[in-house]
């Protein structure tokens, strides 16, 4: 999934972005901005799902559980 947003403003290490034409908006940590990205700037977010990463940490996750229950 890939979005616009629009930076809002930027304050105490929290960006507000604003998400779609209505105003709507949500902070998230400003270390996460584009370097030089300032209040005003257009910017793209992008999300995906790492399948493999997944996978291999609920395994992992998994073997720890399983390990415990033997105790």
């Amino acid at each position: 999934m890939k979005t616009t947003l629009v930076i809002d403003r930027i304050e105490d290490g929290w960006a507000v972005v604003e998400y779609n034409k209505k105003g709507k908006t949500f902070s998230m940590p400003a270390a996460l901005l584009p370097e030089g990205a300032e209040e005003g700037d257009v910017i793209d977010l992008s999300i995906s799902v790492k399948g493999d990463e997944t996978l291999r940490r609920r395994v992992r996750l998994q073997r720890i559980l399983e390990d415990n229950m033997d105790d």
